[in-house]
């Protein structure tokens, strides 16, 4: 028996499960900004920017952005050791999906919070 053929249109959800728990998250989006904007950061910089983050929520969602192929750690040969965390090129594809939707998010209605700390920059060309 021939399994019906599905609409052109439709796309599975089941491949977002375990992804999107991630980057749903309260401050992945913001680290994956962060990190496009700036190339790479270490532990530190990145606590430093993200002002309310605690270092285990830091560490975790650094770890769950890293397991899923997002984010890129490496550990320099410095005394003391130093890490250094950077997109890997699935983390700077999805940056560049998330201009899209800030920009449409933008055009309704949605306010600039007074002295936002984390911008992300729109590097890419644009073509009308």
């Amino acid at each position: 028996m021939k399994k019906p053929q599905e609409p052109e249109n439709e796309i599975c959800f089941c491949p977002l499960f375990g992804l999107l728990d991630v980057i749903a998250k309260k401050w992945a989006l913001l680290i994956i900004a962060i990190l496009g904007n700036e190339g790479s950061k270490g532990f530190n910089e990145l606590k430093n920017e993200l002002d309310d983050i605690s270092p285990k929520s830091l560490s975790d969602t650094l770890k769950n952005l890293e397991r899923i192929g997002l984010v890129d750690r490496k550990c320099l040969p410095t005394s003391p050791p130093t890490t250094q965390y950077s997109l890997t090129g699935d983390g700077r594809e999805l940056r560049g999906h998330l201009i899209p939707l800030l920009v449409w998010v933008s055009k309704r209605g949605a306010e600039d919070l007074p002295g936002c700390p984390i911008r992300m920059r729109n590097t890419g060309s644009r073509k009308g």
